[in-house]
């Protein structure tokens, strides 16, 4: 009885070491046919180019079933815009960044395979080729022009950041900014009903008065802020420019993609590639 339940008891462990073998062996998963990708790798020597141009790279790659149904160069585009506006008044500047997908990650060029591209060095097929970059993703950049064109300034800064560098602006104007700009040079209220929106305050150690606007009149100087040309708010007479920069650049990521005889599709590590 004994040699019994000891027979059964072996039994049993040895089925229970079949069934975790069979359901955990990681061997036998990843040695089923098509469970391989290809390994790829890609490199791009010079990572910032001039739209239009055709860009170099270097790429390795293999698999083990040593077949090859596509090689193909891939990359997403970024724009990158950048805006600044400054009031030569106090100096105060806005500045603003942006970054937004302008196309999806896509197919650019394909290649086909060569067994001439075998390199028994490397134990690779190895491809040296290049890639086009549009012309349509040239850079701009129009920094303190010495003229002021509304409608170009209008497609280049929308309405929204320009309502941000109003509304980030309004609360660094002191008395004096906003007398010259109310009064002075564009008129848009008498000086008497402008002068009683401020309070006059006495510092008790050096007996200097300062006018401070009324907490009551914020919003209504603020409207009428907002109605001052901003070409006249943004021009530095000093040096007799207006003080505003856009840029707009473009950026890539570019991957190399394989697809083995197994239809086992694989990229290569991703390059960042700026463009001028």
């Amino acid at each position: 009885m004994r040699n019994k339940i000891k027979y059964l008891i072996m039994f049993l462990m040895g089925s229970f070491v079949f069934i975790s073998c069979e359901i955990n062996d990681p061997i036998a998963e990843i040695s089923k046919p098509g469970h391989f990708a290809a390994n790829v790798y890609w490199d791009v020597p010079n990572t910032v180019v001039n739209a239009g141009s055709e860009v170099p790279f270097y790429g390795e790659y293999w698999s083990v079933d040593n077949k090859f149904e596509y090689l193909g160069v891939w990359y997403d585009v970024k724009r990158k815009l950048s805006y600044s506006l400054t009031y030569y008044g106090n100096g105060y500047t806005f500045s603003f960044d942006s970054t937004g997908v302008a196309r999806e990650f896509q197919e650019i060029i394909t290649f086909e395979h060569s067994q001439g591209f075998y390199n028994s060095e490397k134990k690779a097929y190895v491809i040296n080729g290049t890639f086009p970059i549009s012309y349509t993703l040239s850079g701009l950049e129009v920094k303190t022009p010495v003229t002021f064109n509304l409608n170009q300034f209008n497609q280049l800064f929308p309405q929204n950041i320009q309502k941000r560098f109003f509304d980030g602006l309004f609360p660094t104007l002191l008395y004096n900014d906003l007398r010259n700009l109310l009064v002075v040079n564009n008129q848009l209220i008498a000086e008497a009903e402008f002068e009683t929106h401020f309070n006059v305050v006495v510092d008790p150690e050096t007996q200097v008065s300062t006018k401070v606007m009324k907490t009551e009149s914020a919003t209504f100087l603020k409207g009428l802020v907002s109605q001052v040309p901003l070409a006249f708010i943004i021009y530095n007479s000093n040096r007799q420019f207006y003080a505003y920069t856009f840029t707009q650049g473009y950026e890539l990521n570019a991957k190399l993609r394989v697809v083995n005889g197994n239809k086992i599709e694989n990229f290569s590590d991703s390059k960042r590639i700026t463009v001028l």
